[in-house]
């Protein structure tokens, strides 16, 4: 997630005149000053009116963005969540690649040979030679408990070609084999693991993807914010260098009347160059608020020379307040935290991968079963009657044991060491990532109850300022204050309203926090899950 940087200025609102309080003059002040006071105009030093059309003489503003509309679109359109769609997408077929193993395996073969005790073109009555057609079909399948089995079928023809006429044999088995293991290897928990694993995989991804989806929702609504703020920056030094130019102007008149100097001129000068440099900052800062978004939504960047779009202003953000306590709004947020959920599966595969490095660590005990029916005969169709006819030439049945065991099982013991210590480091794991959702959550709810009492506090910093700055201006026009005086009352005035706007972005960034740990920001924004998932 990323912190919120106060970059520029808001599209519609910005810098809203203040209504003037009553003026009283300072204690020890004249009787003239007070009735220049209570003559001057009572828009004179009131803060100018910034609109739209005012910010759009310095930003190329496009069509209005609504947050609404910007977030359905960064979940169609965003690169990085379609890959993560993708890279679930490729973990959903594992299962099938599992499962696979059980299918039934079909293998077929078929070889044609020819022998001879000397070379085949020498007609040599000394030559014995033969040729034979091996042929053999099998079906096998493994099963959840282990078990191997074998249906298989074998045809075998040779001819003896020092015979006259050539003397052909002709020989047939069929058989079914059975091997069940008794050790390694035995039972539904052991073979359907890489099943379950496969399975469990899939539903990390999809979790991993939710993770992603509320990040994606988040972090526009932070650059929407963002971009908000920026505009409202752009209005405050807008207003702040129609000051600028008040005050330069009234220098000029006091001039003109001998009552200021030619260093009151220059440094009024200076200070109106200096906040039309801050508004070309501020310009800037509005269009890499507005690349930052476009990124969030998906778009190419390839426009030279695109308008930045409009957005609402930071004081249309919607609060819903918390009525919960803070014990129950932390305990939401640990069952929604999708790392914990996540995590919980790692520990199931960690259970799972030392039960699989036990099984290893097992000697082999298997159980073989077989039984077959053959029959050979010059003709093949005597043959085959031979193994299917009710005159069955031969068969065989066979039971046994087959054993094997590694000496010393270094590498099985060392692979359960392994597994045990990676068991233990995923519950580490797991801990940890309680503790830190914990700590975030517990970060985030004093944050928003800071955010608020700091724009509380801002905004009645804001209109003191106002008034001060108003103060001295009339002064000023009385002759009872300096320039310098002025001017620094208007650099408290600026500094008072980027409090304010930034306090206003705090705000909105903690609200966004606070939503996005206890899931409400898909509630907020009209999404549910079913929801998402259809983008």
């Amino acid at each position: 997630m990323k912190n919120a940087v106060l970059v520029l200025p808001m599209l519609f609102a910005a810098a809203v005149p203040v209504e003037a309080a009553a003026d009283v003059p300072a204690a020890g002040e004249s009787s003239a000053v007070a009735a220049a006071i209570a003559k001057r105009p009572h828009s004179a030093f009131d803060a100018p009116t910034i609109t739209l059309e005012d910010v759009a003489k310095v930003v190329r503003t496009g069509p209005l963005l609504n947050l609404r509309d910007a977030i359905p679109r960064a979940l169609r359109e965003n690169l990085g969540l379609a890959l993560s769609r993708t890279e679930k997408s490729i973990v959903e077929d594992t299962p099938d690649i599992a499962q696979a193993e059980f299918d039934p395996r079909f293998s077929f073969s078929s070889t044609y040979d020819t022998a001879g005790t000397t070379p085949y073109w020498k007609n040599d009555a000394s030559r014995k030679s033969s040729q034979s057609w091996k042929s053999s079909a099998e079906i096998s399948k493994k099963f959840s408990y282990g078990t191997q089995a074998r249906i298989y079928g074998n045809f075998n023809r040779g001819f003896n070609l020092n015979s006259d006429p050539y003397a052909a044999d002709s020989s047939v088995s069929a058989g079914v084999s059975l091997t069940q293991p008794l050790m390694k290897g035995f039972g539904e928990e052991v073979n359907l693991a890489p099943l379950v694993t496969a399975r469990q995989n899939v539903l990390k991804s999809g979790l991993s993807l939710r993770k992603t989806t509320l990040d994606l929702i988040y972090d526009t609504e932070v650059a929407y914010w963002n971009l908000s703020a920026s505009y409202a920056l752009v209005s405050a030094r807008l207003s702040s260098l129609r000051h600028a130019e008040s005050v330069l102007e009234q220098t000029r008149k006091k001039r003109e009347l001998q009552s200021a100097t030619l260093e009151d001129i220059l440094q009024a000068e200076a200070e109106v160059a200096s906040r039309r440099v801050n508004l070309v900052s501020a310009r800037q800062s509005v269009e890499n608020q507005d690349d930052e978004l476009r990124r969030l939504l998906g778009e190419k960047g390839d426009d030279a020379d695109p308008v930045v779009y409009r957005v609402a202003p930071l004081s249309e953000t919607a609060e819903n307040r918390e009525t919960r306590s803070f014990g129950e709004w932390i305990s939401a947020v640990r069952a929604f935290d999708i790392d914990l959920q996540i995590q919980e599966i790692n520990r199931e595969q960690a259970a799972l991968n030392r039960m699989l490095a036990e099984d290893d660590d097992r000697p082999e005990l298997n159980l073989v079963v077989g039984a077959e029916a053959s029959g050979q005969e010059s003709s093949p169709l005597n043959a085959f009657r031979g193994v299917a006819g009710n005159d069955r030439r031969g068969y065989d049945f066979s039971v046994g044991i087959e054993f094997s065991v590694p000496i010393g099982f270094r590498e099985s013991e060392a692979r359960l060491r392994q597994a045990m210590k990676e068991q233990r480091s995923v519950e580490i794991e797991t801990a940890q990532a309680l503790q830190d959702a914990m700590f975030n959550a517990r970060s985030a709810w004093r944050s928003l109850e800071a955010a608020r009492e700091r724009l509380t506090a801002a905004q009645v910093a804001l209109k003191m300022q106002e008034e001060s700055f108003k103060g001295q201006r009339a002064r000023y026009s009385a002759g009872t204050a300096t320039l310098t005086d002025v001017l620094s009352a208007q650099d408290s005035l600026d500094s008072a309203r980027l409090e304010e706007i930034q306090a206003q972005l705090d705000l909105a960034v903690a609200r966004a926090k606070a939503a996005r740990l206890d899931g409400r920001i898909l509630s907020d924004n009209g999404f549910t899950w079913e929801s998402d998932e259809a983008f």
